[in-house]
């Protein structure tokens, strides 16, 4: 939701107490505090070339380590979809996310980017609930947006909200909301983060506002379900010696503050008062302000037509939350990446994936919106189902392994060999698919990517697999540090300098393979290994596609770590069929 403007009004009359936050519990915001902390990071971590998720995983680490040392116990809420009713608002961003990305693809390494041009990389959600499973930090997925279960965790735990929401200046959160801008947890000192805390009630005492008229402050002051167009009035009856924007929620709260509401519940009051606010700009009273207070005074959790057993894995992080954007409102948010946008959509790479993914959802036809050129448009995706009447719809539960496997591998056309180590199944099954589909690239001789593979995490190895222009080829990074170690640290601690939009694209088509194969297994029950995509590092990968700097890693290679290279160069060498082909490659 959110009103514009209303942090600054807030911050510029100091209506914030300065704390020393330590020893309490904390409700997170989890989807605010993963755009903050890759956005914020210092140094900035990388958006241009696929995303640098070692170092987020480093900057979230520490961010909860800190949490830890203060004694403050985090309990993390994510967002789930998002209902019909903001159907038009989230297209809107879309559009405006895909001029960011471009932005982002167009500007040099060392040049300006315009405030708040930030584009997420495609993995960083998966990334970071993978974090906090690893980490033991407790959270849960909601069915659809969080707020409503942070409000109610927050006051039933007499908690504060950390969060960047601005919906938080309006809902009733007994101990407050700690915005993330003014939690400066990288300045602890003595166990203790410096931060500035709201509370409503102080927001209130200030404008003289009957606190249960902020709920029609919101509505009419505009946020993603109203906006009451006053054509200047209020902003004419304010003192306030700010921009317009701020005089226009000055003079809002000014003749709310006036209204009468003598003898009258808080139900009566806010009606009242959305009355006298609509009449006092000629406007007639609808619904939407109506809707839109609703969502302020009774928060409710999002329900869904999933099983309750799927509705379980989304809560608990083990399945993604499409599926109720899917099975629910039959629609799929493609979101803009940093990528050739003289290329189609990285997301086509992943279409056949997403039509079984569908497939097993719904069995039907879904709305698809996503670039087109450079513009953003909706498709109508058939759904492609199993070929065996048992596997499907969400019969998927009742499944053995082996089916629920086959399912997997009809959809990316692959057969899974029992030579490769479970963790390192999937993503070569993925890259097996995607530089099938890399062939059918008018040049292919011009691509080259690079791609990181967890290998035996236990024991601390990783996998680097990279395409060429013929065939795959791939070395190891171990832990003990030898000559082909300390030449990928020295690769990663450089700078990219001569971006490649080719190879960045390959890359954003990979990951978005990789993120819906991840999605497909979890809604099979994971019937391959999950892998650690915290391994995976954009610029890293952008450097090493350069075919020089292949061959002398490959010269350093020698012992086990030759040995694996090349039995995985045996097995990712895919044969090129062509599109649509039933023909089934070995990984």
């Amino acid at each position: 939701m959110e009103v514009s403007k209303l942090k600054k009004m807030i911050d510029d009359l100091c209506l914030c107490k300065e704390v020393k936050v330590e020893k309490t519990g904390l409700i997170i915001d989890g989807n605010a505090l993963y755009y903050s902390l890759y956005y914020t990071s210092d140094p900035k971590l990388d958006q241009r070339c696929g995303g640098d998720y070692p170092g987020f995983k480093h900057e979230v680490c520490k961010f909860f380590k800190t949490l830890q040392d203060c004694e403050v116990n985090p309990y993390v809420i994510l967002d789930g979809g998002s209902g019909p009713e903001k159907h038009e608002h989230n297209v809107s961003p879309l559009k405006y996310k895909l001029k960011k990305a471009k932005t982002i693809a167009e500007t040099e390494p060392d040049g300006t980017l315009p405030e708040a041009y930030n584009v997420l990389p495609p993995l960083v959600k998966d990334v970071f609930i993978e974090i906090l499973r690893e980490k033991g930090i407790e959270f849960k997925v909601c069915l659809g947006e969080a707020d409503p279960e942070v409000v109610s965790e927050a006051n039933q735990k007499q908690c504060a909200v950390l969060s960047i929401d601005k919906d938080f200046y309006i809902f009733d959160v007994h101990k407050g909301f700690l915005n993330l801008d003014n939690f400066e947890w990288k300045k602890e000192e003595d166990g203790k983060i410096p931060a500035r805390i709201y509370t409503r009630s102080k927001f209130c005492e200030h404008f003289k506002l009957d606190p249960a008229l902020m709920p029609v402050f919101a509505s009419i002051a505009g946020n993603d379900y109203s906006r009451l167009e006053d054509n200047g009035a209020f902003a004419k009856e304010s003192s306030s010696p700010g921009e317009y924007s701020i005089k226009r929620l000055d003079g809002m709260l000014g003749f709310l503050s006036k209204v009468n509401l003598d003898g009258l519940n808080n139900s009566q009051k806010r009606e009242h008062a959305l009355s006298e606010a609509l009449n006092h700009v000629g406007k007639k009273e609808n619904q939407t302000f109506k809707l839109a207070i609703k969502k302020y005074v009774k928060p409710e959790k999002t329900s869904s037509k999933l099983p309750p057993w799927v509705c379980e894995k989304v809560e608990r992080g083990e399945l993604t939350t499409f599926v109720t954007s899917v099975v629910d409102w039959k629609t799929m948010m493609l979101t803009p990446l940093v990528e050739d946008f003289s290329q189609h959509s990285s997301y086509t790479a992943a279409y056949r994936i997403r039509q079984y993914f569908y497939g097993l959802l719904t069995g039907g036809e879904i709305t698809e919106y996503g670039r087109d050129g450079e513009e953003i448009k909706d498709y109508r995706v058939p759904s492609i189902l199993p070929s065996s009447d048992e596997q499907k719809q969400l019969k998927l539960q009742c499944l053995n392994e082996h089916s629920r496997r086959r399912v997997f591998e009809e959809a990316l056309q692959v057969q899974t060999s029992e030579n490769i180590p479970d963790q390192l199944k999937l993503p070569v099954c993925v890259t097996v698919f995607w530089f099938k589909k890399l062939q059918h690239h008018p040049k292919p001789e011009t691509v080259n990517s690079a791609l990181m593979l967890p290998h035996q995490s236990e024991q601390e190895e990783k996998l680097l697999l990279v395409s060429g222009p013929l065939a795959p080829k791939c070395c190891l990074i171990f832990s003990v540090e030898d000559e082909f170690e300390r030449k990928m640290k020295a690769l990663k601690d450089e700078v990219v300098r001569n971006w490649q939009p080719r190879v960045a694209h390959a890359f954003s088509q990979w990951q978005c393979c990789m993120r819906q194969s991840l999605h497909l297994n979890q809604l099979l029950c994971s019937p391959l290994p999950e892998p650690q995509c915290i391994l995976y590092c954009g610029p890293l990968l952008h450097r090493l596609a350069d075919e020089d700097t292949i061959k002398q890693l490959q010269k350093t290679l020698n012992g086990q770590k030759k040995e694996i290279y090349k039995n995985l160069k045996t097995i990712l060498n895919p044969t090129t069929t062509e599109e649509g082909s039933s023909s089934e490659e070995e990984c």
